[in-house]
């Protein structure tokens, strides 16, 4: 058995153990060649091999993660009636990320003490031809392993997936609404201008909540189905 087929059936073994989570970050190449003490290249095989069977995605410029076990498919079926005209991979910008508390608006709307620390994360999904603000609200309890770097790999619904909990149903919200300075500058529009707000709210087998997201975008198209 070649070299780089044992890395790899090594690193197999270590995913499906849950040394690493779905969309955990694996350690970068440059690690893993001395950490096996083999060249760059049997690392590289090594890699390819867990690639094409759908266990690690490799995202140029940002990394190594474990692959997200939703398909696309799934995805799209479990997203309500609101839907992106296109699913695709865009470039993913993170403004901002931080611990706080929950305070009493989301504690109720994630039935968790208003003390409890939750994940505050937005970023832009920026297209050739559209720029979408998300802010995501995860309980730390629910994801205690949480890494940042996991926004620019997986969606939403795999993101929230990823936890302690596991999704189960999806409630949507779209509203109408104007853009405020900040927006209307992130999203290249202008102040005043009408937004798309859109929010998802994850639940669990049980409809306990699991997470919050919320979109807005100034310049896109959503497909509205009533089957």
């Amino acid at each position: 058995m070649s070299l780089f087929v044992k890395i790899a059936a090594h690193l197999m073994e270590q995913i499906k153990a849950g040394q690493y989570g779905v969309g955990s970050e694996l350690p970068p190449e440059g690690k893993l060649q001395k950490d096996y003490d083999v060249s760059r290249t049997t690392i590289r095989k090594a890699i390819d091999i867990l690639v094409d069977k759908n266990l690690v995605v490799r995202k140029k410029g940002v990394g190594l993660f474990v692959a997200p076990t939703l398909s696309t498919q799934t995805i799209l079926k479990m997203t309500g009636i609101i839907k992106p005209h296109i699913y695709g991979n865009h470039k993913k910008v993170i403004k901002e990320s931080y611990l706080r508390q929950a305070g009493n608006y989301y504690s109720q709307l994630l039935k968790i003490k208003p003390t409890e620390l939750m994940y505050y994360i937005s970023f832009l999904e920026v297209s050739e031809k559209n720029v979408v603000k998300e802010i995501f609200l995860l309980p730390l309890s629910y994801f205690p392993d949480f890494q940042v770097s996991i926004i620019k790999v997986l969606s939403p619904l795999e993101i929230t997936n990823s936890g302690k909990k596991k999704v189960d149903k999806l409630e949507q919200d779209l509203q109408l609404t104007a853009a405020n300075a900040e927006l209307a500058k992130q999203l290249q529009c202008k102040i005043n201008d009408p937004l798309f707000k859109i929010s998802n709210h994850y639940f669990d087998i049980n409809s306990e909540p699991i997470a919050i997201e919320y979109k807005f975008a100034c310049n896109t198209k959503y497909v509205v189905d009533f089957t």
